[in-house]
């Protein structure tokens, strides 16, 4: 390999693990909730079972996969590397789908879309691996992988499995390939047909552009609107691309007409990202001009994205160095006591730009195991095991911080919480708030028959 593609896999692999870094936060254990339906049929060796334990719209394989993990060392580290490592080798396909060319790779590499969704504990980033193994297959014509790549696709996430067909029809093999898809997802069609019918799936509100290019430019940057117009006129030279492109804007609309995906979401955003990077590449050959501008947009977005990782590493290393509410808690708990942290609202979910400094007070190369209590995880903190402590996560209050169990219990408001200590439940066993830095804590009551 030459050595600019060798640079552009290096500047994944920093930029992936500085994204896994920051990703070590209280949604990153939210997430991994999710899988607990696969985990614990693997766990009970219900193989079967595992098979239909779809998350929301989103099929098994990565709830597998996670299970699996757990199985073996069930640390975050684990989770936010694997999804980081998926990330990197969906670049390392685009160079090899692109022998020669580097601007593809490139772009991937520096597409904030695919850098905001990382290190994610979710499906997405798995997904975005085998639809760029599904586009190296196609570049190469290597038909069996195509198929291969194609079916895992379909196992990992439903507009992932549609992009992949997509791209099957525009092989001359379409007919054999649509075939093996359609027998090796047969499993999948009964829960997909009724998730996608059940009107609890069509409730996510309606799109406004307004809003939604708002969010878009304030999330990530201006520098896909400046290649907006190469990437159009690349369409005459990338015929397969632009059909892919195309094919996938519609999809994603569509869907988000069905109520099915969120308009102010953007993980479909990158499935866009491959045949985009191939349109642009297309623009680049056959107008000098263009690619040094292309070439400009991609380092310029790379560097910023990189220099703003860092800015909030350096945050989260200056945090550590204070003493806050859940380390005097860590200092005070014992082996079998319960920590609660309960921070502020903050951002929905899908931002994805919170870090916390907080959860780094927790090593994420722990093993850190769930607690299954058989309630739904969210609505009792997803409770986990970390050296000896039972921990609780909360991102706003819930009835059940009142009803947690055991005698030495600790609670922590932290990053905005603090400031409506009334608003957490009283718990029996547990004494007043105190001060410790920015932040609220208590624990327990000095008449507890444990003290």
């Amino acid at each position: 390999m030459q050595r600019a593609g060798i640079a552009i896999l290096l500047f994944t692999g920093f930029t992936r693990l500085l994204r896994a870094g920051l990703r070590w936060e209280e949604w990153a254990l939210h997430y991994a909730a999710y899988n607990l339906e696969a985990q614990e049929a693997i766990q009970s060796t219900e193989f079967l079972a595992s098979l239909q334990s779809w998350v929301g719209l989103h099929p098994p394989l990565y709830p597998i996969l996670h299970g699996l993990m757990n199985g073996l060392w069930a640390s975050p580290a684990t989770w936010l590397l694997f999804s980081a490592a998926c990330s990197v080798g969906a670049v390392a396909f685009m160079l090899k789908a692109h022998p020669g060319q580097y601007i593809p790779a490139l772009l991937l590499a520096t597409d904030p879309v695919q850098i905001h969704y990382a290190a994610e504990v979710n499906n997405y980033p798995l997904s975005v691996l085998f639809v760029s193994g599904v586009w190296w297959a196609f570049q190469t014509h290597r038909v069996g992988a195509l198929r291969v790549f194609a079916c895992l696709a379909l196992w990992t996430h439903i507009m992932a499995g549609a992009v992949c067909a997509l791209i099957a029809v525009l092989h001359k093999d379409r007919w054999k390939t649509l075939l093996c898809m359609g027998l090796l997802s047969l499993p999948l069609w009964g829960p997909a047909i009724g998730l996608v019918m059940d009107p609890g799936s069509q409730n996510q509100p309606e799109l406004n552009i307004e809003l939604s290019l708002q969010d878009a430019i304030d999330r990530f940057g201006l520098g896909w609107l400046a290649l907006l117009p190469m990437l159009v006129m690349g369409a005459s030279g990338a015929h397969a691309a632009a059909a892919v492109w195309a094919g996938t804007c519609f999809f994603w609309f569509f869907m988000v007409g069905l109520g099915i995906a969120a308009p102010h979401q953007f993980p479909y955003a990158l499935y866009l990202g491959i045949p985009a990077a191939a349109l642009l590449a297309s623009s680049a050959r056959r107008n000098r001009p263009f690619a040094v501008l292309i070439v400009g947009v991609a380092l310029l977005r790379g560097l910023w994205g990189t220099g703003s990782f860092l800015h909030q590493g350096q945050q989260i290393w200056s945090d550590l160095k204070q003493t806050r509410g859940v380390d005097t808690v860590l200092s005070l708990s014992l082996p079998g006591d319960a920590i609660v942290l309960v921070r502020g609202p903050g951002a929905p979910d899908d931002d994805r730009r919170h870090f916390s400094s907080v959860l780094w007070r927790f090593s994420p190369f722990e093993s850190m195991p769930a607690i299954l209590t058989g309630v739904r995880p969210d609505l009792v903190g997803q409770p986990r095991l970390y050296a000896g402590r039972r921990i609780y996560t909360f991102a706003h209050p819930r009835p059940s911080i009142g009803e947690i169990p055991g005698h030495s219990i600790f609670t922590v408001l932290y990053d905005g919480a603090e400031h409506n200590p009334d608003r957490i439940p009283s718990h029996p066993l547990q004494g007043e708030w105190e001060q410790s830095g920015p932040d609220l804590w208590r624990g327990p009551n000095s008449a507890s028959p444990d003290l």
